[in-house]
């Protein structure tokens, strides 16, 4: 066990679940933030990691608290694992936990989090990542983690910043978990919130699971003009994707195995918030920033936006 860094984990959902599981096995002096009952379960349980790519595991915290603000203490390293409607409170409560040296990952959906955490905080060295995992909460706040497969991938443009980076990078390598630092991680990160953008987008507008997606042409088209779209804001915005980018997406989408749906589609149908203006929001409003028509994507998200009204009212 490495006693020395104070580290903290915000959101024990999947993706903080499955980093708390690992980390926990090297780092004693963690906190997690979680609420309510998930707070209670992990209290008495510890993090139960059930981990098809690192296997069975149990962690317990050095403490589990309700909010970051209980902490009293600056801490090393934050991870920022909420969903990113949440992300402007949750930084309210972090004033405490951070100085200028702590290093802060936000480990989330959308294209700005990064900055916005920056601008939320105003102090601490922001990274950005991105994390491919299929990671979940059970109902008794247990995580499952599926497939052979996670990685995450770090950077930033700011030198100290990019120090930061390479520090968070040790951290998680000596916890296991497969990371790289990419010197253009701003590519990383909008080619993961383009597909994203069709694929949440689209299964949440037709409340519908992938092969219902799939084996009608006109959304196949849809979902392929949603990627385009999405491919032309971030060109726009000065974002390199890679070439072929969008039909080796396109083919990814056409494999997901049946059953499959995203997030946002699951948050929709049950009347919960939901991270609908990172997906459709913010592109919309990038787009009429640079002058990038994107029309399917408008009537997507003003489609969206009546569906979400009506499951409120």
């Amino acid at each position: 066990m490495m006693e020395e860094k104070k580290m903290m984990i915000v959101g024990i959902g999947g993706v903080g679940g499955y980093l708390a599981g690992m980390t926990g096995q090297k780092y004693s002096n963690l906190t997690l933030i979680a609420r309510g009952k998930r707070g209670e379960a992990l209290r008495e349980h510890g993090v139960v990691l059930h981990s098809d790519y690192n296997g069975e595991m149990v962690t317990r915290a050095a403490a589990v608290l309700e909010s970051a603000s209980e902490a009293g203490a600056v801490q090393d390293l934050i991870f920022l694992c909420v969903k990113t409607y949440a992300l402007e409170e949750v930084c309210s409560t972090l004033a405490s936990c951070v100085d200028e040296h702590t290093i802060i990952v936000p480990v989330m959906n959308g294209a700005d989090t990064a900055q916005r955490v920056r601008e939320y905080l105003g102090k601490g060295l922001v990274v950005d990542s991105v994390i491919y995992t299929t990671a979940a909460a059970n109902k008794d706040y247990s995580i499952t983690q599926l497939g052979q497969y996670t990685k995450i991938i770090l950077g930033a443009s700011d030198p100290k910043e990019k120090e930061a980076a390479q520090e968070a990078f040790r951290v998680l390598r000596t916890a296991g978990i497969d990371c790289e630092v990419y010197e253009d991680v701003r590519q990383a990160v909008w080619e993961k919130f383009i597909f994203n953008c069709a694929y949440n987008v689209i299964t949440a507008y037709y409340l519908e699971t992938v092969e219902n997606i799939r084996d009608h042409e006109d959304r196949r088209r849809e979902f392929h003009t949603l990627l385009e779209e999405a491919l032309a804001v971030a060109e726009a915005a000065g974002v390199h994707i890679r070439e072929h980018y969008i039909d080796e997406e396109y083919t990814r989408f056409l494999g997901l195995n049946e059953g499959s749906t995203s997030s946002l589609k699951r948050d929709v149908e049950a009347g919960r918030p939901s991270e609908f203006e990172t997906f459709g929001g913010y592109l919309i409003k990038t787009a009429k920033e640079l002058g990038v028509p994107v029309p399917l994507s408008e009537q997507f998200y003003d489609g969206l936006k009546e569906k979400i009204k009506g499951k409120a009212d």
